[in-house]
This record gives structure tokens, sequence and C-alpha cells, in this order.
């Protein structure tokens, strides 16, 4: 390489830099604006996710739980001896299948379901209102409570004991 052609290699190299971080600085300023265009409707769609989520795992327990006990009874087993004969594993996973299959019906029918929704996005605009406590201000709250509880500890321990000393002297050691 001669000395002209350094320069330009350089000058190559942090033009890719630059590029590069122009594109990173572009794609956070995306996400930012989906963030600012969703406003509190994030907020309501994770909740809908959320109960879903939810629904989906308790029922599934249930539906495992309730098909576990019934495969016990002689009368079930009779009666359809191919269901009863799944195993414990296949048992939960169907469950699980099925009450997430119900749960994703249910979630979107509430979802969809004008009311509700009017409501939730009405929950999330005034959560929105709400002064949220600092980090600070959650951490020096929090020594607070540890600290109170840890001295009330001490000294509902020390009653104890001097009680302790002063119904055994009054009553005596049992001896």
């Amino acid at each position: 390489m001669t000395q002209g052609e350094e320069p330009e290699a350089a000058d190559a190299e942090g033009a890719e830099a630059q590029r590069a971080g122009e594109r990173e600085d572009a794609e956070e300023a995306e996400e930012e604006v989906a963030a600012t265009q969703l406003g509190t409707e994030r907020y309501v769609l994770a909740g809908f996710f959320a109960s879903g989520m939810l629904l989906a795992y308790l029922l599934g327990k249930v539906i495992h739980g309730v098909w576990a006990t019934l495969s016990n009874k002689d009368w079930f087993s009779r009666t359809l001896p191919a269901v009863s004969a799944v195993g414990d594993d296949d048992k939960a996973t169907y469950g699980m299948v099925v009450g997430g299959v119900i749960a994703l019906i249910v979630v979107l029918r509430a979802f969809r379901n004008a009311e509700l929704r009017t409501w939730s996005d009405e929950v999330a605009s005034e959560l929105a209102k709400v002064k949220w406590p600092t980090k600070k201000e959650v951490t020096n709250s929090t020594f607070v409570v540890i600290a109170t509880t840890t001295v009330a500890t001490l000294y509902l321990a020390l009653l104890d004991r001097f009680w302790a000393f002063v119904t055994n002297i009054v009553y005596g050691d049992g001896s």
C-alpha cells in the first residue's frame, strides 16, 4: 500500500462505521415510534396476552388433573378405553394443547368485546397518568421497611425471652 491508499482505506472504514451507527440509530428510532404509536394499547395487549397464557396453563393443568382422575375410575376405563389408556405425559401435553386452544378462543372473544376493550383501554390510560415512584424512592422505602421489620423482630424476641424468664421464676422450672 502506498501512503495515498492508507487514508482512503481509513476513510472507507470510518464511513462504514458511521453507516452502521446510523442504521442502529434508525432501528432505535423505529422502536420508539412503534412504542409511541401503540401508546397505552401495548399495556392492554400485554395484559390480554398474559391473561391468555395464565388461562391456558391453568386450563391445561385442570384438564390433565380431571383426565388423570377419571382414568383411574373403572366406569371411565370401560366406557372410553382408548382415552383412559393414554400415558400421563401425553395427558399433560394434550391437556395443555386443549387448554391453550380454549384460552385462545376466550381471550380473542374478550379482546373483541367492545365494552371490555373500552374498559381496559380506560384502565391503561389511567395507569399511564399515575406518577410512579423512582427507583431511588423504592430503594429507600424498601430499606426502611427492612430496618423497621428487623427492629420489631428483635424487640419481640427480647420480650419473648424476658417473659419466658419471668414465667420460669413465677412457676418454676418444672423440676
